[in-house]
């Protein structure tokens, strides 16, 4: 499982209404940080990918997505300081990959409760 949503069950009280809405939100944001994120590093707009994947930590992290979120925090920090370019594309790359896997178990998730 990429995604652990026992932070949101605890905080929420396993409300559900909650946690839809939550995942809700959070598919629309990976819609539109998919999309930033290749156009940012295809720009070489190191600061505004820094500050894009800043944003999507929270979200990953919301999610109970630890690894994602250390990913992210990698390219926050890289792209921060414009050090090893070439290592952006392969973390925004998985990011993505997982982040669609993430909707499909989300997805499942809400199917059942």
């Amino acid at each position: 499982m990429i995604t652990d949503l026992s932070y949101l069950e605890s905080m929420s009280g396993n409300d559900h209404k909650f946690i839809r809405e939550m995942v809700d939100i959070f598919r629309e944001q990976i819609e539109e940080y998919s999309i930033e994120m290749p156009r940012l590093l295809q720009a070489s707009d190191y600061e505004n990918l820094s500050r894009v994947a800043h944003k999507a930590k929270s979200s990953v992290a919301v999610m109970g997505m630890q690894s994602e979120a250390d990913r992210l925090k990698e390219l926050e920090f890289k792209s921060k300081e414009g050090l090893e370019p070439e290592s952006y594309k392969e973390l925004i790359d998985t990011f993505i990959e997982n982040s669609g896997y993430a909707l499909i178990e989300l997805e499942q998730y809400l199917s059942k409760s």
